[in-house]
């Protein structure tokens, strides 16, 4: 996560603009802070939202034995139950696409670049 962070605000740094503003003046601690922190959420915020929850999840579930979804999917899978296993993989889709969707917004409202119209 950190080295995803780090290379993304590096190659925010080597974008004209930035240069330009050092260029115009601007301190590194205003460039960091007003410019460049709303570039590399977009990133950050899906990592986040589909990695680590999906994820922990699955592992909540088989380390501390709580019976949920993932578990119920796996005995029906191994009992050959296709309906079930079906309905299954159909809330886990729906549940990426929402997490997705719900990053998605959220990167948007966190940079205004994604914000302006073309």
């Amino acid at each position: 996560m950190l080295r995803m962070t780090r290379a993304s605000i590096i190659g925010v740094m080597s974008q004209p603009f930035i240069e330009m503003a050092f260029l115009k003046g601007m301190h590194a601690g205003e460039s960091l802070c007003s410019t460049l922190c709303p570039m590399p959420w977009r990133l950050i915020i899906n990592v986040v939202a589909i990695n680590r929850t999906v994820g922990r999840v699955i592992v909540v579930e088989v380390v501390f034995v709580y019976p949920a979804l993932a578990s119920s999917w796996w005995t029906r899978l191994s009992n050959r139950d296709v309906p079930v296993v079906q309905a299954c993989g159909l809330i886990f889709a729906a549940t990426y696409i929402g997490l997705n969707m719900a990053a998605d917004l959220l990167a948007i409202l966190t940079n205004p670049l994604l914000r302006a119209p073309k």
